[in-house]
């Protein structure tokens, strides 16, 4: 559940910094890629506990969100993100991603030993 909330809160945060994004394109990359790193997370719990397909579903999760904060970095290089709501969205993203890799470093869960 703290994964979710992590990722969540991170997905909140940075949808609605894109609408302030002076750049369509990059605004739509933005929100794509966090609105994908939610559905993922949610995929994932939707499936089997410790099964591929779950492990699929977080990876992509992992993906999508490494994948946004490239996205978030030009921005800020472009000028369109301010360097103060840059950090703040990195800060909640590097707490969603640490979530994240903890759970993929678990043993196989619902599976016998």
């Amino acid at each position: 559940m703290s994964v979710f909330k992590a990722t969540d809160a991170f997905t909140v945060e940075a949808y609605r910094v894109a609408g302030r994004v002076k750049n369509d394109g990059l605004a739509g990359e933005i929100r794509r890629t966090v609105i994908r790193s939610g559905g993922a997370l949610v995929a994932a719990s939707a499936s089997a506990p410790g099964g591929s397909l779950e492990r699929e579903h977080l990876e992509r999760a992992c993906a999508s969100l490494a994948e946004g904060r490239y996205y978030l970095y030009l921005a800020r290089r472009f000028g369109v993100l301010d360097p103060k709501r840059y950090r703040a969205l990195t800060l909640r993203q590097d707490a969603a991603l640490r979530e994240l890799q903890l759970l993929l470093q678990q043993p196989a869960r619902g599976k016998p030993p």
